[in-house]
């Protein structure tokens, strides 16, 4: 028989032309991230193809837009801001992007399951 064990280990820390990202997993399939965005920078618009994400904003202010599984055209997707203590909930196939109108601080949980994903528009030419 197995026997379970905790464990303590470092975060990955990786820059991104809009702020940074730390990241981390945990037992099963939990993973999280911390986002920090720069005020006037957005993530790219994009979608996983299986995996289910929440996006708590700790601090700062975010423009966010996300759509249902049928939609890829922004001007057909919900507009939104995201306040301190809000959460958005991005099911897999579901598109959004994440804009900070201040400098922002994003815990993101997920269910780190496959990493497919579509990038529908980027500010800075990554596919």
């Amino acid at each position: 028989m197995s026997r379970k064990v905790a464990w303590i280990s470092d975060i990955k820390t990786e820059d991104k032309p809009w702020g940074n990202v730390r990241s981390w997993s945990s037992a099963g399939f939990i993973h999280g991230k911390i986002l920090t965005i720069k005020k006037g920078h957005r993530t790219s618009l994009k979608r996983y193809k299986t995996k289910n994400e929440s996006f708590y904003l700790l601090s700062g202010k975010v423009a966010v837009i996300y759509g249902d599984e049928k939609t890829t055209d922004p001007k057909y997707m919900q507009h939104g801001v995201l306040e301190p203590d809000q959460i958005l909930s991005v099911p897999s196939m579901c598109p959004y992007r994440l804009e900070a109108l201040e400098d922002s601080v994003i815990i993101e949980s997920s269910d780190y399951r496959d990493m497919g994903y579509e990038i529908l528009e980027d500010d800075y030419n990554r596919q």
